[in-house]
């Protein structure tokens, strides 16, 4: 799967699980403070990234990938829809 089948699939994932309009969610737009996620809707997005992506992903993995030990506000800053593609791609890559 290419970098933009992995965009475009999460932009599905992202406009129906936060409920936000596809033109918004762009690889710059941040998933908690642009699109408006809460932690409860980032578990409804790991969940779909699995069953889309065939991949499992632990509890933490995805904000882990941001780095080790940041804050919630630093966490909320660094989670993008670019972030979460480098993400999957990265974990497609090792699957």
């Amino acid at each position: 799967m290419d970098r933009a089948q992995i965009e475009s699939t999460l932009r599905t994932i992202i406009v129906t699980a936060l409920r936000v309009k596809p033109e918004h969610v762009t690889p710059g737009a941040r998933v908690f403070s642009d699109l408006g996620a809460e932690s409860i809707d980032i578990i409804d997005i790991r969940f779909n990234i699995e069953s889309a992506f065939k991949i499992k992903v632990r509890d933490d993995e995805i904000t882990r990938s941001l780095g080790d030990g940041l804050s919630t506000d630093e966490i909320a800053e660094s989670l993008t829809v670019g972030s979460l593609c480098d993400f999957v791609e990265r974990r497609l890559d090792h699957a």
